[in-house]
């Protein structure tokens, strides 16, 4: 069973936990010894042990790291990673397809949303639960973007142009196929600052992968995320669909460094844009406050999502849900 160790000693069998780790570049083994037999509540103590662990590493990260947070925050971002961590356990299968089910319908309803869509939490629904032939524009939105995300988030997923161009070709190729996968070809203007030179999209980007790909496994994982992101919405790549991409493109890279995925509200919009705004002209404590805010309320929205869906409908209403074959894939 995964992280559960059996040691024989003196011809008795002994269980421990071990969750190895790598902090500041330095290794650590998290080990408790759980007995010579299983505990009967062994997820209880799975939960406990990966809290511990949250704890434990949001302690060992570096100040300069933490500096770029508002206080306090380093350990809610590592609570929710390690929580992720824990429902990848064998024992919380149930719990992993539910939570990567929820994340994906709130993820594509307010990254749609936030720019301009009608889709509804009811539309994505139907779509996951029944296999369809998209024919409105709704349905398309809904299945382009699961398949631009379960690209994103797959062995096929590389940090280079092509695979940036494959997450818009997905989102946009039966929908706008004159801009699918390709890089804008005039100059645009968002929230009165300019973006990159149309002319020079394909060199900045390149520059910005050559930064980003050097510094993978430099810089505290968060940290790279939003930097690599409000700097790809200053080039602004695309002619449309940049914020789309852009929220794809820092959750696979948060699924690939083992945190929690985050969702952006519908509802904060706005202050994500002036985050980002604020971000270009070098005042990043908003940005990182409210991607914090977004940790914490992903993890919440959840929570609430599936609560109201055993209150509607039993327990087994979720589970009851016939995925299409693929259709939801997560790291």
């Amino acid at each position: 069973m995964k992280y559960i160790k059996k040691k024989l000693i003196n011809n008795k069998e002994y269980y421990y936990f071990e969750f190895p780790l790598r902090i500041n570049d330095n290794k650590y083994v998290y080990t408790k010894y759980l007995g010579q037999y299983f505990p009967s509540d062994l997820k209880l103590t799975l939960n406990k042990y990966f809290t511990d662990i949250g704890k434990f590493v949001s302690d060992k990260i570096t100040s300069n790291s933490k500096k770029y947070f508002p206080p306090n925050s380093v350990e809610k971002i590592e609570n929710a990673r390690f929580k992720y961590h824990m429902i990848n356990h064998e024992l919380f299968k149930k719990d992993l397809d539910l939570f990567r089910t929820l994340f994906y319908i709130l993820f594509v309803l307010n990254s749609n949303r936030s720019e301009g869509s009608k889709v509804t939490r009811h539309n994505i629904e139907e779509v996951i639960k029944r296999k369809v032939t998209p024919k409105t524009i709704i349905e398309k939105e809904i299945i382009n973007s699961m398949n631009a995300i379960n690209f994103a988030f797959s062995k096929n997923m590389n940090w280079n142009q092509k695979s940036i161009k494959t997450i818009h070709s997905k989102l946009f190729w039966n929908i706008h196929p004159e801009i699918a996968g390709k890089y804008k070809i005039v100059d645009v203007v968002v929230s009165n600052s300019p973006t990159s030179n149309w002319k020079d999209v394909s060199k900045e980007i390149e520059a910005l992968l050559d930064w980003f790909n050097e510094n993978k496994n430099k810089i505290y994982a968060p940290i790279l995320a939003l930097e690599f992101h409000w700097k790809f919405e200053a080039i602004h790549p695309f002619e449309d669909g940049n914020g789309r991409v852009g929220r794809i493109l820092l959750n696979a890279f948060l699924i690939e460094k083992g945190y929690a995925p985050v969702v952006y509200f519908t509802e904060n919009h706005l202050s994500y844009c002036n985050a980002i705004e604020k971000a270009r002209s070098g005042k990043k404590i908003p940005l990182a406050k409210h991607f914090v805010e977004s940790v914490v309320k992903t993890e919440n929205a959840i929570e609430k999502y599936k609560n109201e869906e055993v209150v509607k409908g039993g327990s087994s209403r979720i589970g009851k849900w016939e995925l299409q074959k693929g259709s939801i894939r997560m790291g």
